[in-house]
């Protein structure tokens, strides 16, 4: 027993889990300014979007803005990519928006419950099942997102109120409301 915590807690295991153990001790300063000018780059991209995501949750703005920067804390510690951009989208979004009404709460709690399936899924190894997704089936997912966003700006552009969030009603009420067009 006292072996198998051993090696599960060695230095070289712990390089393997944090990556950032192993690029920390060789960073030098003349990668700090190269490293801010990208995070303030980064930053100036993420704000705008991460209120325009909370808004398609339906949450307030700085949910949003909690969900942008925490992605990148986290993944200074455990991510193994430089070249990668993460954070909230808007296919995450939409699908907050459908359970969570509207309640940050339950926002809260999908992503901590999200966490913890990804947490396991990492400590099993489960990551190869994602090739079993077929690239149609994502694409199909990616394009109806798309129209359920696009046509969610709809009522906001003509101006229409009281107009419901399941997107067949909202077409609906939409095209019914259309004479009060402000």
């Amino acid at each position: 027993m006292a072996s198998v915590v051993r090696k599960c807690c060695s230095y070289r295991t712990l390089k393997r889990r944090l990556p950032i153990l192993a690029w920390l001790p060789q960073y030098t300063f003349q990668w700090l300014r190269m490293d801010l000018l990208a995070g303030v780059t980064v930053g100036l991209t993420v704000v705008p979007q991460a209120l325009a995501y909370a808004e398609i949750a339906g949450l307030p703005v700085q949910y949003g803005l909690y969900s942008s920067f925490m992605g990148c804390f986290v993944y200074c510690f455990l991510g193994t990519s430089k070249d990668i951009t993460l954070g909230p989208t808007a296919i995450m979004s939409l699908l907050v928006a459908s359970y969570a009404y509207h309640d940050p709460v339950y926002a809260v709690l999908l992503a901590f419950l999200c966490g913890c399936i990804q947490l396991a899924m990492g400590i099993l190894h489960l990551g190869f099942l994602v090739d079993f997704i077929s690239y149609p089936v994502i694409k199909g997912f990616t394009s109806s997102a798309a129209l359920t966003i696009g046509f969610g700006q709809v009522k906001n552009i003509l101006g229409l109120c009281d107009i419901p969030r399941q997107f067949f009603r909202e077409v609906y009420y939409t095209f019914h409301n259309i004479a009060e067009t402000r």
